[in-house]
């Protein structure tokens, strides 16, 4: 018994860990942006380090007898969490960036769970109970009072909508990768993913802003970069999914629901953001929607809390 209580201990340390670096998300994208770096030549290079990561792993774990095999129903589970989670999300998330404080980024982005719920009802036949209404309208109440005055005013800008969207986006990679992808061995599904979507956000530079590749020659706060790569996506990939297996869905959404709080502490410390009344209200609505709406999904073991955006890593 004092085993099983000291190895949940680790875990619910490990996903608590886990939720604080993946937090560290926005204060390095706003620190690359300061530096003149642009969203897809930060994640480009993101992308690189974790696929190089990744393949060690993956390397390892094949050395030690691992099968790696994808039939077609993980293949267009792939593609699809490619298009995205390793693709739409980031990009939209780190371009959101540039025009929202990393505080607001955190509370508009806590909405992920809502979607999370709402695609798991529309393609995995859930069913809503009383607690994911609660949470539900919580969440929402906490989005109108961040973004009311905005919206009034006719002065919200592009990034709500951009980090709005890039929620859904992440939402629908967890729905996605639940529905299709059936293979036991899933790091090599991530694995794949990450590739994939380095190759494809290679192409787009090239077409788009080819001066970047200029830039990745001899790149400008390499660490910063590292640290968005490492910190903010390997780590807590490892950490979170690997503790999650170890304890109820339940306690480790418990954990997540203090992520906006972390977030927002975090652009107040390391960005030196005033955070306002209304965010805190925001905030307080947000954490309980989280906790409300984080009822585990029975058929497929979803937890509807999520870490915030980390790319291809996401499932």
């Amino acid at each position: 018994m004092f085993l099983i209580r000291k190895t949940n201990r680790v875990a619910l340390a490990g996903i608590l860990f886990a939720v604080i670096l993946s937090q560290t998300n926005p204060v390095f994208t706003k620190l690359l942006l300061k530096e003149e770096w642009t969203p897809l030549g930060m994640y480009f290079l993101a992308l690189l380090v974790m696929a190089i990561v990744l393949a060690l792993h993956e390397f390892m774990l094949l050395e030690a007898g691992e099968k790696w095999e994808m039939d077609r129903r993980d293949i267009k589970g792939t593609l699809l969490t490619t298009l995205t989670g390793g693709i739409l999300a980031p990009i939209l998330f780190l371009n959101g960036l540039r025009f929202v404080q990393a505080s607001e980024a955190v509370l508009i982005s806590s909405l992920s769970p809502l979607f999370i719920v709402m695609f798991a009802v529309c393609m995995l036949q859930e069913k809503f109970n009383r607690n994911m209404f609660v949470g539900a309208a919580f969440l929402l109440a906490g989005t109108v009072v961040l973004l009311w005055k905005d919206v009034f005013h006719a002065e919200l800008s592009l990034g709500a909508p951009l980090i709005l969207f890039s929620s859904l986006a992440s939402a629908l990679t967890t729905t996605l990768h639940k529905k299709y992808v059936r293979h036991r061995h899933l790091d090599s599904v991530v694995l794949v993913r990450t590739f994939l979507s380095l190759v494809v956000i290679g192409i787009i530079i090239a077409l788009t802003e080819p001066e970047t590749f200029q830039m990745l020659r001899n790149p400008p706060s390499i660490w910063l970069v590292l640290g968005l790569a490492i910190v903010s996506y390997i780590l807590p990939y490892f950490l979170y999914f690997r503790a999650l297996a170890k304890i109820s869905t339940l306690d480790a959404g418990i954990i997540v629901a203090s992520a906006p709080g972390i977030g927002i502490l975090m652009a107040v410390a390391f960005l030196g953001e005033q955070v306002s009344p209304t965010q805190l209200a925001s905030l307080g609505l947000m954490a309980f929607g989280i906790f409300f709406i984080n009822v585990p999904l029975t058929k497929l073991r979803i937890m509807p809390s999520r870490l915030m955006e980390i790319g291809p890593l996401r499932r």
